[in-house]
């Protein structure tokens, strides 16, 4: 398990059907300023890891999201990961 530090998580939006990829301590003060204005949070963490490893778990489910996306009825290809600045 890697340190907190280096922990990163893959959350997925079910609105914009799309994944993006930060660490955890990011995630978290995001999740503590929705619940300080209470605002709704659209992104679900599905996964934790390091980097390399949230990568790899997106490369696993984008057919699911290519899938669900094509159903939607949506003409533009899976839009790439979001990349988080190091």
């Amino acid at each position: 398990m890697p340190a907190p530090t280096q922990t990163h998580a893959l959350l997925w939006s079910q609105s914009q059907c799309c994944m993006h990829i930060e660490p955890i301590a990011d995630m978290l003060s995001e999740n503590r300023q929705a619940y300080a204005t209470d605002r709704r949070m659209d992104y679900v963490p599905i996964y934790f890891g390091t980097d390399d490893e949230c990568h790899q778990a997106a490369t696993a489910v984008r057919g699911t999201m290519r899938q669900r996306q094509q159903a939607r009825g949506a003409l533009a290809d899976f839009p790439p990961l979001e990349e988080v600045p190091a």
